[in-house]
């Protein structure tokens, strides 16, 4: 997915290949070009040539990586989510901002076109709605991140849900299901069920729907279409991407190339991209609240939450009401 991407970017090339599987590496090496491949991380860690890493080794091996990219001078593309467990998190916020690299997280969908049209669409949603199917640990720091991070403005006030393990699909998990409700400042909710391998494949992985005081906007087949409504029996206008499933590339519709365009023109221009290092961390807390929430069949206070979980700077910046 990212290389092809990243050589479409002017300018930028994929110089090194690191996989504990040397041969993995060998092989993108072979497949999309570049100086060489290793099993090392600490060589690309250490050449003057590389601007910038990219680290998609999973969860468990996040923070340690972009800790040492980070201490090493490397901006950082890091795929989601951050790390497993809060406080690992927290302490690669400390790093990373300690260091000054540029970063972005690989929450892609807040980059897509239809997405950020629904924004527009409809700006401040009293409500929104997401439904989806697959692991939490890997799917839902995505809808998760539009919810909190994009699409409700006002600051996280509390969270209830409710779940339990159901096909195992997070083990180190308390559920690997759940329906959630989440409560802002301003009196917005969000409303998120993840379900697991119950799968609809009339909704393709997931959708997303915000409702706003006039305006519905309905994000349907996975980002592919975005339909405005704003009466109970027409569309006004509907938005459909055309291309196939997964197209990449300036063009794509999932907002891949777009992240790594960003970290590029930061790097290039300087600033920060959208997808930060603290909302990163901010996602992740949000997922422990609602497995919190399960675990104790309690309404939590998240500013409570993150005050007793030693979180209270992921509030910097944020707004409070």
């Amino acid at each position: 997915v990212h290389c092809p991407n990243l050589a479409a970017i002017a300018g930028a090339a994929t110089v090194a290949y690191c996989d504990l599987d040397e041969s993995r590496a060998k092989a993108l090496l072979e497949t999309h070009g570049g100086a060489y491949s290793t099993a090392e991380p600490a060589k690309i860690f250490d050449d003057p040539d590389i601007d910038a890493v990219l680290i998609q080794t999973g969860p468990r091996a996040h923070p340690v990586l972009v800790q040492a990219a980070a201490k090493a001078g490397k901006h950082i593309f890091v795929e989601k989510p951050l790390a497993l467990e809060l406080e690992d998190a927290l302490e690669t916020v400390r790093v990373v901002v300690s260091a000054g690299v540029k970063f972005i997280f690989g929450t892609c969908n807040r980059l897509a076109p239809m997405v950020l049209r629904a924004k527009r669409m409809c700006p401040n949603p009293v409500y929104t709605f997401c439904q989806c199917s697959d692991t939490v640990t890997h799917q839902a720091v995505h809808n998760l991140d539009l919810a909190v991070n994009l699409f409700h403005e006002a600051g996280l006030a509390r969270v209830y849900a409710s779940g339990r393990q159901v096909w195992g699909l997070d083990p180190h998990l308390s559920a690997d299901s759940f329906s959630a409700t989440l409560t802002f400042a301003d009196g917005s909710t969000h409303t998120y069920i993840q379900h697991g391998k119950a799968y609809n494949p009339m909704l393709k992985k997931y959708h997303y729907q915000l409702f706003g005081e006039s305006e519905s906007v309905y994000l349907a087949k996975r980002l592919k279409e975005c339909h405005l409504m704003r009466s109970s029996d027409t569309v006004e206008n509907s938005w459909i991407f055309s291309g196939a499933d997964f197209d990449r590339g300036p063009n794509g519709y999932m907002g891949h190339y777009d992240e790594l365009a960003e970290l590029v023109g930061c790097i290039r221009d300087g600033g920060n991209g959208r997808m930060t290092v603290q909302d990163a961390a901010y996602v992740l807390a949000v997922e422990k609240a609602i497995l919190a929430s399960i675990e104790e069949s309690a309404v939590i206070d998240f500013p409570e939450f993150l005050k007793a979980n030693a979180s209270e700077s992921l509030l910097e910046g944020r707004s409070a009401v």
